[in-house]
């Protein structure tokens, strides 16, 4: 509500210095006023996870709960856990590997049946390894390594497995976290 504030005040503001002739101080309040949009979708949408109950924000495209690990996104006004049989076009969802690193029997791509397996590395100053990722017989690159922040520890990297399917996700988490499912 606030940002929506910050934004019709700006652009007012703009509008008005544009018809006194300050089309410079008019450009960049109209400027500020269009970027207030990005505050409206970063951090205006609160709701809890419709899994375990936390306080999640800032509900832009597909968000992970750090309690449970589920993913959701908004849809029509109201926030989703994915659908199990949810399959991203791009490997997204990312799932943080602790020291266990078990891998279920599914296809990371589309959550069918593996078949085969495709080795992935991760190299970073933190870290270095190998997993191998089930893929079934159709598909490839269903997943890759990746890093991110740790919340606290400054420039920490921690390591992560991001997947297409939200099915072998869930899978990956039950079989890694048994006490988040």
């Amino acid at each position: 509500m606030v940002w929506t504030l910050v934004m019709l005040v700006m652009l007012g503001l703009a509008g008005f210095m544009g018809l006194l002739g300050a089309y410079l101080v008019s450009g960049v309040l109209a400027l500020f006023g269009l970027l207030s949009v990005v505050g409206i979708g970063s951090g205006s949408y609160i709701t809890d996870c419709p899994v375990c109950g936390n306080q999640l924000r800032g509900l832009i495209g597909l968000k992970r709960c750090p309690r449970c690990l589920s993913y959701g996104k908004l849809s029509e006004g109201e926030y989703y856990e994915l659908q199990p049989d949810f399959v991203n076009k791009v490997p997204l969802l990312a799932l943080p590997l602790g020291d266990r690193r078990n891998m279920p029997p599914l296809c990371c791509a589309c959550g069918a049946p593996a078949a085969r397996t495709e080795r992935l590395r991760i190299i970073r100053v933190e870290f270095a390894f190998d997993l191998d990722a089930p893929h079934c017989a159709l598909h490839t690159g269903g997943a890759d390594l990746d890093s991110e922040p740790v919340a606290g520890k400054g420039k920490a990297q921690a390591p992560v497995l991001k997947v297409k399917s939200y099915a072998f996700y869930r899978a990956c988490v039950k079989a890694n976290y048994p006490c988040m499912t």
